[in-house]
């Protein structure tokens, strides 16, 4: 059905019966026409590998022709050029999964539209709003498209990697150097029992004794005049391992909750150890190389947090037998750290940002996953196609497949989200930030050696290819 003409102008002009009706708009409403046509998925797809191959013809052309250009601007052009062959080949395929799955995209979205403010979607450009969707699809199929980069982008760190770094970093030997005076290591341990006492914690069993026994062990024994630092990250280690007791059924115990708070005292003071604390060692260098260490285990254990919650939904789709349920399943997991608000502590805006972006959506995303409804999503979805398909003579066939290919697109779409998110908590930490500074170094002094660009291949390529161009000139 077509949506009622409401803007005054066009009703003005009917209304007035004199004036000839020209708006390609109102003509649409009046012929019940939106210029949404789903058979244009099919129809398209000649113009569609038409376009897709001019496109990347015109891309070799430009590029084999380098007079006027400068030796680095005709590197690069050379290079686009020989990435354009395999686009030329691949055509086919892009030009006909741009319209098979873009058609359906921009129709779902304007339909969604119709039903949350037909106003606005009366106002929608088919043509347009295609051509957004087609180069949505295009850029999820070639994600990975290789291009000429300014700077090679840097490898994130592996979690083990920082971890390896963090304790690298607490046993650094400037670290361990450092030895602290007596005096805050008492105010210290009274600071700690002061704040567990207050939350109704006491040296009793099993409401806290075994934390309270190694907070009073933070204070060097008669005669001693300092404590290692050394010392000091053992018993956060084994306030660590107290952290980690649970009851018969899995909930931590009043130990665990009482070390987990003392836990944090020692987390907060061991980076921020003054030098007038210290009676040997450098204890700023020491405070550095300490919250360096912090930063690199907190970006390990975020991004620990989060591939495990991937690895769950991979393992809950797997076990439902119904691969089509890993989007929804990376969704509900990946839910589940924004909910608590413990588990969303330390996380940056960015990554809580991508963390609900991958549980609302994206524009793209949602698009994909709503055209993906269309097609084959298992055995129950492949029986009604196939009877569709029958009933229709085959007509629902183009849809089916766009759908199911859709429904594939945005499942990669997702999951790339995810793996994604897990890259950027690891690329933030300081190893990883180190990581692209070592790049950008390398890639500076690369560009002083113009012989070892990796470019100069795709010279010669293309070179073999325009051959038979030049003898033909001749």
């Amino acid at each position: 059905m077509a949506t009622p003409v409401t803007d005054p102008a066009l009703l003005a002009q009917l209304n007035a019966g004199k004036t000839p009706v020209s708006d390609p708009a109102l003509l649409a409403q009046l012929n019940g026409d939106d210029g949404f046509h789903l058979s244009e998925a099919v129809t398209d797809i000649p113009a569609e590998i038409g376009r897709t191959f001019k496109s990347n013809l015109e891309t070799f052309k430009e590029g084999g022709n380098r007079a006027g250009k400068g030796p680095i601007e005709g590197l690069m052009s050379t290079g686009k050029a020989a990435l354009a062959v395999p686009g030329m080949i691949a055509s086919p395929i892009t030009g006909a999964l741009r319209s098979l799955i873009g058609h359906p995209m921009a129709q779902a979205e304007h339909a969604v539209g119709g039903l949350i403010a037909p106003e606005i979607a009366a106002k929608d450009d088919p043509k347009k709003m295609y051509e957004t969707a087609a180069g949505d699809v295009e850029t999820s199929l070639l994600g990975a498209k290789p291009g000429i980069r300014s700077v090679p982008k840097a490898p994130a760190p592996t979690v083990a990697e920082l971890k390896a770094s963090a304790r690298a970093g607490y046993n650094n030997p400037e670290v361990a150097a450092v030895e602290v005076s007596p005096k805050p290591l008492a105010d210290l341990s009274t600071k700690i029992e002061s704040d567990l006492a207050s939350q109704g914690f006491r040296n009793r069993p099993n409401q806290g004794k075994p934390v309270f026994e190694e907070i009073r062990d933070l204070v060097p024994p008669q005669g001693v005049g300092s404590m290692r630092v050394a010392d000091l990250h053992s018993a956060r280690k084994a306030l660590g391992e107290i952290a980690k007791e649970v009851d018969t059924v899995g909930k931590p115990t009043s130990n665990a909750a009482a070390a987990t708070i003392a836990k944090n005292h020692l987390d907060e003071f061991l980076p921020n150890i003054s030098q007038a604390d210290v009676i040997a060692g450098d204890a700023v260098r020491a405070s550095e190389i300490m919250k360096e260490a912090d930063a690199n285990w907190r970006a390990a254990k975020k991004a620990e947090q989060v591939d495990l919650q991937l690895t769950r939904a991979e393992r809950q789709a797997a076990k439902s037998g119904m691969g089509g349920n890993i989007e929804n399943s990376m969704r509900q997991k990946i839910a589940t750290i924004l909910d608590n608000p413990k588990r969303t502590a330390g996380f940056t805006a960015a990554e809580k940002q991508a963390m609900e972006d991958i549980v609302r959506g994206t524009k793209t995303r949602n698009a994909l996953r709503s055209a993906g409804k269309l097609g084959v999503d298992g055995g129950l979805s492949l029986m009604l196609n196939t009877g569709a398909a029958i009933g229709s003579g085959g007509a629902t066939i183009p849809v089916t497949v766009a759908g199911t290919i859709a429904r594939v697109l945005g499942q990669r779409a997702t999951a790339k989200a995810g793996s994604s998110l897990s890259e950027m908590i690891r690329s933030n930490s300081p190893v990883g930030v180190g990581n692209v500074g070592s790049t950008a170094v390398s890639h500076a002094l690369t560009r002083q050696m113009p012989k070892a660009r990796t470019v100069i291949p795709y010279s010669a390529i293309v070179s073999a290819l325009m051959q038979p161009q030049r003898q033909g000139a001749h």
